[in-house]
C-alpha cells in the first residue's frame, strides 16, 4: 500500500511540474518572464511543436470544429520592442560605417560617439508603458487544474498534493521577483517583455497543420499535440529568441565599451577595428528578426509606422 501511494506521489509530483509550467503561458499577466539558456536542440523541439499547430485543420482540445484564434497582443504593447528593433537596427548601419572608416581617426571618433549614445544610454524604450506589477498567484488555470486533481485523488494523497503546489508556487514568486529586477537592470529585456507579458491566448482551441493523410492519421491515434504544450512552446521559443538578443546586445556593449578605451589613446586610436561589433550588433538583429516574425505582420507595420513618427 505504502508502495503505491509513493508511486502516485511521485507521478503527481511530475504531473505537477508540467502543469505549473505550461500554466506560466496561458493568461495575460501570468506569464513568467523566464526561460533557460538557449539551446539549438531545443528552439528546434519548439519550432517543429509551433509548426504542427498554426493553419489549416483547426482541432480544438474536444475535437469540435471551432474558429482559429491566434496569440494576440494590443498594438501598443509592441512599441518598446519595435524601438528596440530600430536601435538595434541603427546600430548595425553606424557601425558598418566603423569597419569602413579606414584609418581615418575623427571619423572612427564621432562613429564610436554615435554608437556610445545608442548602446550605453538610457533610451526609455518603455515609455508611455503601464508597468505591470508582479502577480500574487500563478495562472487561474493551473489553480482550476490542481484543484480539479486534489479533488480525484485519496485522503492520503491529498497532503502530499498541497504540499507539491505550495512548493510550486513558492517557487514561481521567487522567479517572478528575480525577472522584475532584471527587468528594472536591463530596458531591452524589459520592453521584449512587456509585449510577451501581455499575450492573450485561447486555450481552448488551437490550428493543426499537416498533410491530410497525417491529420487523420493523428486524430485517429489521439496523437494531436495538447493546446498547452502548443502555448509553451510559442513561449519558450519567444523566450530564447529573447534571451539570444540580450546576450548579443551585451556582448556588443562589451566590445563597444573595449573599442572606446583603445579610441581615447592616442597611440593605439588608429587600431580601433569595428568588425567584431558590427558581427555582434548583426547577431543581435538576426535573433529581433526573428522574434518579430512571430508576430502578425500587420501589427508590426503598425508599430513601425508608429514608432517612426516620434522622432
Amino acid at each position: 500500500m505504502v508502495s503505491i501511494i509513493l508511486q502516485r506521489t511521485l507521478a503527481m509530483v511530475a504531473a505537477a511540474a508540467i502543469l505549473l509550467f505550461t500554466s506560466f503561458f496561458c493568461c495575460t499577466q501570468d506569464v513568467i518572464a523566464f526561460a533557460p539558456p538557449p539551446s539549438s536542440n531545443r528552439r528546434n523541439v519548439l519550432q517543429q511543436i509551433i509548426s504542427a499547430s498554426t493553419a489549416a485543420l483547426i482541432i480544438p482540445a474536444n475535437k469540435e470544429p471551432a474558429l482559429a484564434v491566434a496569440p494576440f497582443a494590443p498594438v501598443d504593447a509592441l512599441l518598446p520592442a519595435t524601438r528596440v528593433k530600430l536601435m538595434i537596427d541603427r546600430s548595425v548601419d553606424i557601425a558598418s560605417k566603423l569597419v569602413d572608416a579606414g584609418d581615418n581617426i575623427e571619423i572612427k571618433q564621432a562613429i564610436l560617439r554615435d554608437l556610445e549614445n545608442l548602446l550605453l544610454t538610457t533610451q526609455n524604450f518603455n515609455s508611455g508603458t503601464t508597468p505591470i506589477e508582479v502577480p500574487q498567484q500563478p495562472a487561474k488555470s493551473y489553480l482550476d487544474a490542481y484543484a480539479d486533481y486534489r479533488k480525484s485523488v485519496s485522503i492520503l494523497e491529498k497532503p502530499g498534493a498541497m504540499l507539491v503546489q505550495n512548493g510550486e508556487i513558492n517557487a514561481w514568486k521567487r522567479l517572478k521577483k528575480q525577472e522584475k529586477l532584471r527587468e528594472d537592470a536591463d530596458e531591452i529585456r524589459a520592453a521584449l517583455n512587456y509585449y510577451t507579458s501581455n499575450i492573450n491566448f485561447n486555450s481552448d482551441k488551437f490550428v493543426l497543420t499537416a498533410s491530410k493523410d497525417e491529420r487523420s492519421k493523428m486524430i485517429r491515434e489521439d496523437r494531436i499535440p495538447d493546446v498547452k504544450i502548443v502555448i509553451a512552446s510559442d513561449m519558450g521559443l519567444r523566450y530564447l529568441l529573447r534571451n539570444d538578443i540580450l546576450t548579443a546586445c551585451d556582448d556588443a556593449r562589451a566590445e563597444l565599451k573595449y573599442q572606446l578605451t583603445k579610441q581615447t589613446d592616442a597611440d593605439s586610436a588608429e587600431t580601433v577595428y569595428g568588425q567584431e561589433l558590427l558581427d555582434l550588433l548583426l547577431v543581435a538583429q538576426s535573433a529581433c528578426s526573428k522574434w518579430f516574425d512571430l508576430i502578425d505582420e500587420k501589427n508590426v507595420k503598425e508599430a513601425l509606422f508608429i514608432v517612426s513618427r516620434e522622432g
